[in-house]
This record gives C-alpha cells, structure tokens and sequence, in this order.
C-alpha cells in the first residue's frame, strides 16, 4: 500500500458511497413516481366509475319508467305538436280516443314516453339518453356504429357496454344496456315477430364528465403537492445520512491515512521511511526483473553534517535535513522515489533508467543543487554529498544486495574526496582514472581548436520548410577520434570548461551563419545551447548582448536553448538575465523539455518562446499511448501559454505526421537530417526550400 493506493481507495470509497446515494435517491424517486402513478391511475379509474353509477342510475330510471308504462299498456295524452298520433300505432284500433266531454286523446307507447322524458332530462341536468334497436319502429332510433357493435354484444351475452367519447366537443361517459321484450312489449312490437325475453333494443346514456374531470384534476394537483413535499422530505433524510456517512467515512480514511503515513513516512522530511522504501525497491526490482529494464539506486550521505548540529544546534540541523529533502525532490522524477533511511542518510530509487549513465546524470543534479547555499536562520550554509550508485542488474538482483553495494559506493566516493559520487564497480574506477585524463586533453583540445560544430536542420511542420538548424559542438581528439558530447559535456560542465568551450562555440556560430549569409544561403533562426553553468554567471547576459552587437547579422536570428534547471534558482539572476535577452530578440527554447524537474508554473514566470519536446517521448510517440499524450498535451500547455513547439529525435515518417497533425510547430530529426558539418550543411540548404 502506498499514497497512489491510499488515494485510490479514498477515491473508490467515495465513488461507492456517492453511488449508493444515488441509487438511494433513484428508489426513493422511483417508489414516489409509481405510488403517483398508481394513485393517478386509481383517481381516473375512480372518477369513470362514478360515472358510470350516474349513467347505470339514469338507465334505471329510464327502465322504471318503461315498465310502469308497459305495465299499463301505454299512457294517454292530448295530441298535441309534440305529441301527436304515433303513426308506428296505427295498428292499434283503440289509439286514438275522445273522453266524454270531447277532448281528443292518442296513445303515447312506453319507448315514446321514455324519449320524452330523456329530452326533458338532457335539457334540465345534461345528461343524454336514446333507445335504439337493430329493428326499430321509428328510423330515429336506428343505431350508429357503436351502438350496432353492442347490440349485437348483447345478443352474445353482454351485459353493458360503455365508452368515453367527445359529443359536441366535450366528454361524456356513454353506456348501453339492453332492453328485454315483456309482455306489455307485445303490444306494439308483436308484429316484428318479438317474444317475452327477447333483446328488443338497447337503452343508452351518456353522462357529461366535466365535472368529474374537474374533481379529478383537483385531486390530482393536490397529490402532486402531497407527494413533491414527501418526494423532498425523503430526500432531505437521505442527503443527511449521506452526509453523516460521508463524514465517517472521511474520518477512517485520514485516521487510516494518518496510521499509513506514521508507518511510511519519515516525520521531520515528509519523504518515505526505510520501510516504505524497501517496499518500493522491491516492487520497482520487480517490475524490472518483468520488463527487462534497468533500475538504479543512489544512497547519498552528506559531507560533515555532524559539524552543523554541532555548531548550530540540533534545531538548525533539522532544518537543514527538510530543506535538503525538498532539493532532492526537485532533482527526481514522480516516478523516483527519495526517502530518508536516518540520520543524514538517503536514498533516491530510480525505478526505470534507459542507460546506467542516466544515473549519473541524477548524481550531478542532486550535487550541483545541494552546492548552492543553504539559509539558515538568516545565515548562509554550504553543503556537500556522496553519492553510491548501483544498477540492476549489473549490481544485484535483490535490494539488500543492491542496498549493500549503494553504501559501499557512497563509502568509496567519500574516499576520493567527498562532493561526487561512484558507482560501485572496478570499471567505473578505471573510469574515474580516465575522466582525469580526458579533462586534460579536453584543456588543450581549446587550446590545439579540435572542436567543431555541425548544423542540424529544423523543418516548419505545416509545410515542410527549412525555418532553421541548431549548432551542435563535435570534438575531434587526435588519439580518441570523434568522443561523444555526453562524454565530453559533462566533464567540461564539472571542470569549469564549459564556460570558455561555450563562449568558442557562439563565435564560431557567428562566422558561420555570416558565411552562410554571404553566399545567398540566409538562415532565419539559428538555436545555440547554453548549459547551467553559463546560464548562471552573472555577467553571462551582458556578455551576449555586448557580442550581438558587434555582429548584427545575428540581431533577431539567435536562440538560445537551456534546460529546466535554469529556472529552479529561486534568485531573481534568470528573471533579469532571460528578460535583457529577450528585450535584445533573442529567443529563448527550454530543451529537453519534460526531463527535468521545474515546475509548469515558470513557463508563465519567464519570457519563453519555445518548448523542445525531448526525443525520449518522441521515439515511440506513434507506438506508445502514454508519450503521445504527453507530447499532445505539451504542445497544448505550450500553444495556450503563446509558446512553439519543437520535437526533436524525429526518425520516421510515422512519427512526422503523428506530432504534424497533433499542431506541433517545428520538427527536427534524422527523418530530416543528421547534424552535418557547416560545408555539408550549405549542401543541404541548397537542396531544400528555406523559408
């Protein structure tokens, strides 16, 4: 388990806690939705049946009328507009009748009567009835569509037929019964060949459902109000339970994160502890064993701390342990580990190297940071280590092994003179006696003008143009042949040589670029690198500016690249070094770009004009998923800060296009060319569009 681990659970912890609040919410809801639904439902189903009971109460009406004329064989009435001779009665010799004193009476059948009364009842409350039949008497009461269908239902059995249906552009609940042939029915119905029990017709009503759609819909606001405050109420006890158990689950995980950190982490430097370290080293051995890679370990003791607590108390060399703990962070990768084994003690696990030099290059970093002063209580403190280099799997194949051999090394680098390091092999000694010697010839190397430079294109990726080149320094040794500048550079950067071998290289980039511009072939960007070392030499700004003055071809043309180690001094010296520099147009380009150990945040504090993606993560920028999202998300940082992108190490067409369609600005690679000497170079240019 570690901090990543930590992090991971906190986060699944509260993904899963955040997940069940929403299912909790998502039943709540869903319960509150169906229970409204159902109710809705149920208040529909309700307001149709009563209805229904309206129409069924009407139909009886409707039917105790019927029988009670039928039972009397019809009634009697004057004859009058409304009510005159039935001509459907004409068959019946007593239809018409004149009382004594001579009034003229005609015999209304029950069907008729029955209409009568529905008319007077549509007309008083809106409530419609109709009688009709597959066999009528009167043509008004032959059956629409709907009335058919259930006439004939009823002569299959059915009881009762209802619908909802628009009559005159409102609702009405409309119900058919059937109507059974008595033996008053006989009467007049004899003649189309009915018998007592037979279905005669039907009797229909339909009921106005304003009203009802009315109170429904009262009903139903008044649940929407009911259920929205339960709706909110729940989820009020469900937002504090939620949040009661956020909070306890917040307090096991930084009780439990306070436990790991005891457990893992030094107290005094917040860096890992011995156990967590063994624990790394461990898991990075086995990654390592897996992935076939090499992995290094340093162990760094630092020179005469003893003298520190002894002659500025214990409290002071606390302080100085944080603050040497917060450079060697600044000195690592996030992939590397640095812990604090005790005392003065500590160690830096770099889980993934791509060749044992890049321990070295880790090695000089921490040395060269640790160099600078220390403050402490407002005085100023100098420092030094040693530093014990081992690699698997030269070194060992287990930690305790590996381990062993790092202190070995610190022991023997502190043997030789403390402030450098060693790495623990006999071949590295021999080394160590070669390095010697080469720094002396790389003396007189000045001195006998064995350097050379060569020019390696830059292209404009939009359209392919030449935009400019970057002068690289070669080193032709009389007895070695050409030695390698990560052989030389270094050397010349410990010894001091880098300064007056930097100071040759910007002269002889002048005269080149003036020849250059003689015959015709005019570069419109030349890029110059300038290591640490001459970066911080205070008059180093003053002294560019005072030399592009006296050649002023190179006014607006020279680019200076420097690495991210630049900016790690906290002085204002780079502010006002980069800003006079920019101030006379000369570019500024970070190289390397993503391999050192600065923070984002100075690309904003200084005037940059470009960013060089290093070759590290172009290299399988088309094979690997993780490099083209780095370098895809270098370009974007540096476009939206106002800055160009250059990717240098390009070799294949792949890689061309990938970083082409990504936006980056510049490439520069063997896909193009090879750093070529100043004549070869002329060639080239000749040979290619320059922008």
């Amino acid at each position: 388990m570690d901090g990543k681990s930590t992090d991971r659970r906190e986060k699944q912890d509260l993904r899963r806690l955040g997940l069940q609040v929403l299912l909790a919410v998502s039943v709540w809801t869903l319960l509150l939705v169906g229970l409204l639904a159902w109710t809705l439902d149920n208040v529909n189903e309700e307001m149709m049946e009563l209805a229904r009971l309206e129409a069924v109460a009407n139909f009886n009406k409707d039917q105790a009328f019927r029988a009670w004329a039928t039972g009397h064989g019809g009634v009697y009435v004057p004859e009058t507009p409304r009510t005159p001779a039935s001509p459907y009665l004409s068959h019946i010799p007593e239809r018409d009748l004149v009382t004594p004193s001579g009034r003229k009476l005609t015999l209304m059948n029950p069907a008729y009567m029955v209409r009568q009364l529905m008319e007077d009842y549509d007309e008083l409350y809106g409530v419609k009835g109709r009688i009709t039949s597959l066999k009528p008497l009167n043509p008004n009461n032959r059956p629409d569509a709907w009335e058919t269908a259930a006439l004939k239902a009823f002569e299959k059995g059915t009881k009762e037929v209802f619908e909802i249906t628009e009559i005159e552009g409102r609702p009405f609940l409309r119900l058919i019964r059937p109507m059974v042939t008595t033996e008053g029915c006989l009467k007049c119905h004899s003649h189309q060949g009915y018998e007592v029990g037979d279905i005669r017709g039907g009797v229909g009503v339909s009921v106005p459902l304003d009203k009802y759609l009315s109170v429904a819909s009262e009903r139903k606001r008044n649940l929407w109000i009911i259920l929205l405050v339960v709706w909110i109420v729940g989820l009020g006890f469900i937002w504090l339970g939620a949040s009661r158990s956020r909070q306890r689950l917040l307090e096991r995980i930084d009780y439990e994160a306070h436990i790991w950190n005891q457990a893992n982490f030094d107290a005094l430097t917040g860096l890992a502890n011995r156990t967590l370290f063994m624990d790394r080293l461990d898991r990075a051995l086995t990654y390592a064993k897996r992935d076939e890679h090499l992995l290094a370990l340093l162990y760094i003791d630092l020179d005469r701390f003893k003298d520190v607590n002894d002659t500025r108390g214990h409290a002071r060399g606390d302080e100085l342990l944080q603050q040497v703990a917060q450079r060697l962070q600044q000195c690592v990768r996030d992939m590397d580990t640095v812990s604090r084994l005790g005392g003065d003690e500590f160690t830096v696990i770099l889980p993934v190297i791509r060749e044992k030099s890049s321990a070295a290059m880790v090695a000089r970093n921490i040395l060269e940071e640790l160099s600078r002063p220390f403050q402490l209580g407002g005085r100023e403190n100098y420092l030094t280590a040693s530093i014990g280099i081992t690699v698997y799997p030269d070194d060992g194949a287990d930690s305790g092994e590996l381990l062993r051999k790092a202190d070995t090394a610190m022991y023997q680098a502190k043997a030789g003179g403390r402030n450098s390091f060693r790495y623990f092999s006999v071949e590295m000694t021999q080394q160590a006696e070669l390095r010697v010697r080469l720094e002396s010839e790389l003396r007189q190397a000045l001195e006998r003008e064995e350097f050379e430079l060569h020019y390696q294109p830059v292209h404009r990726l939009s359209d392919s143009q030449l935009v400019g080149a970057e002068a690289l320094i070669r080193w032709h040794a009389p007895e070695r042949g050409l030695v390698p500048p990560d052989e030389f550079i270094p050397l010349a950067e410990e010894s001091g040589l880098i300064l007056p071998i930097g100071k040759w290289v910007i002269r002889q980039a002048f005269a080149d670029m003036a020849r250059l511009d003689k015959i015709g072939t005019r570069l419109s960007e030349l890029a110059v690198n300038i290591s640490t070392t001459q970066f911080r030499e205070k008059t180093f700004a003053a002294q560019l500016i005072e030399f592009l003055g006296k050649h002023p071809h190179m006014k607006q043309r020279l680019c200076i690249e420097i690495t991210e180690r630049v900016f790690m001094d906290e002085h204002s010296e780079p502010v006002l070094q980069l800003e006079m520099l920019h101030q006379e147009g000369v570019r500024i380009s970070i190289d390397d770009f993503g391999t050192g150990y600065s923070a984002l945040g100075y690309l904003k504090r200084f005037p940059v004009d470009n960013i060089k993606i290093d070759r590290s993560f172009v290299s399988d920028v088309n094979k690997d998923g993780e490099d083209a999202s780095l370098c895809e998300a270098i370009i974007s940082i540096a476009h939206h800060l106002g800055m160009k992108v250059v990717a240098e190490g390009i070799e294949e067409r792949e890689q061309w296009d990938f970083l082409r369609q990504k936006g980056c600005d510049f490439a520069q690679g063997y896909y193009m060319g090879k750093p070529m000497p100043v004549n070869v170079f002329i060639d080239y240019m000749k040979s290619h569009k320059v922008a």
